[in-house]
């Protein structure tokens, strides 16, 4: 006697395994993105402290405090390190042709974008002497 899977229990299988796929592939959408807003938070942190730091000491050494760039990278150029004045080590950069998710463009002197996905960026501005999001209202209060 030859044992195999009814054509019944095979239909079961699948309709089991694709309500669970239902329900588990929005979720791991959810974790991909909270991945990368907390990425962005990190960051966020990291070039904002630097800032604050560099201020400080500008400050102790009698200098005037006022930031005027974060970096000498090229604008909207890809593999340029950026924040190189205000950090240890540089975030590499990607332009707006490739558009990589997860990477910083530096757009003109003092702004940036950060890529959340192809389709949706976060504009930042440094202007008086602070690292300031400028895009809508929801997406900067999400990482503040």
């Amino acid at each position: 006697m030859i044992k195999a899977f009814s054509l019944l229990e095979l239909l079961i299988v699948i309709t089991t395994i694709s309500i669970i796929l239902t329900f588990a592939i929005p979720k791991f959408s959810d974790i991909t993105n909270n991945s990368t807003l907390v990425e962005l938070k990190s960051n966020l942190a990291i070039i904002r402290n630097g800032i604050n730091k560099f201020k400080t000491n500008q400050i102790l050494l009698a200098n005037s405090s006022d930031i005027t760039s974060l970096d000498t990278a090229l604008f909207d150029k890809e593999n340029e390190p950026l924040f190189t004045k205000i950090i240890d080590f540089s975030l590499l950069s990607t332009s707006s042709s490739i558009n990589e998710s997860k990477k910083w463009i530096k757009t003109s002197t003092n702004s940036y974008e950060y890529i959340l996905n192809p389709s949706k960026k976060v504009i930042f501005v440094l202007e008086e002497n602070s690292f300031k999001c400028k895009s809508s209202f929801d997406i900067c209060k999400e990482i503040e």
